[in-house]
């Protein structure tokens, strides 16, 4: 039997904290939903290390301008998942200006309202939302760690390749998220099925995790066979 890597024990260990505060300790769909999306923008900050790590190995600066695009790209995407999934569940509407001036500038409003439901769901879920969030940091951290620096996939990695492995990643998650924030307000939420939820998730991250690490596992392989 193959030995699972640290971290995909990690992945599900932190996934578990969501589904013992939802079994346990009254945590509503609202604080899952948002810890989910949060852990959207967790995936997308770790990728951009690993895009400027990249650059910078193989002394590609143009990586450096697809980082700054894959920012506001993948940003942008958040933003507007972030806007339906708070509709969806009823939370309410955030304004960007509570938190910042009024901005003259279209796109730069459209990422201020994404930090601003970013720290309203700090302001509201706080102290439980933290836990969940240092629980996903250091899950991807480790991963980080051992899939990117110590299995070697910072010599197979390619830019264009990582700038689409996040919505590779997440773009399942978004549609289950949205279809599942549906279905929980349409039957007030009930404990089973926000449960349900989580556990299906746990099932789909680690799944997911596991592949795209055994093909980055295999890449390296014959990197080291070629050498």
């Amino acid at each position: 039997m193959t030995r699972l890597p640290i971290s995909s024990y990690a992945l599900v260990a932190a996934n578990l904290i969501p589904l013992v505060g939802v079994l346990f300790y009254d945590w509503n769909a609202i604080l899952v939903l948002a810890l989910f999306w949060i852990e959207n923008l967790i995936i997308g900050g770790f990728n951009v290390v690993r895009m400027v790590t990249v650059s910078v190995r193989s002394k590609e600066w143009s990586g450096l301008f697809k980082s700054v695009f894959f920012i506001f790209h993948y940003g942008a995407f958040c933003v507007v998942h972030g806007s339906l999934l708070t509709k969806i569940i009823g939370y309410p509407e955030v304004q960007y200006t509570t938190y910042f001036e009024q901005s003259n500038f279209p796109l730069a409003e459209i990422f201020l309202e994404g930090v601003a439901v970013f720290l309203s769901f700090i302001d509201n879920l706080a102290p439980e939302i933290w836990l969940g969030m240092a629980a996903l940091v250091l899950s991807r951290f480790v991963s980080f760690i051992e899939n990117f620096i110590l299995r070697g996939e910072i010599f197979t990695a390619r830019l264009g390749k990582l700038m689409k492995q996040p919505y590779q990643q997440i773009i399942v998650m978004h549609i289950g998220l949205v279809v599942g924030a549906m279905i929980l307000q349409k039957l007030n939420s009930p404990v089973w099925l926000l449960a349900l939820i989580v556990l299906l998730k746990i099932f789909f991250d680690f799944k997911q995790h596991k592949k795209r690490h055994e093909n980055e596992q295999g890449e390296y392989s014959e990197v080291i066979k070629d050498i």
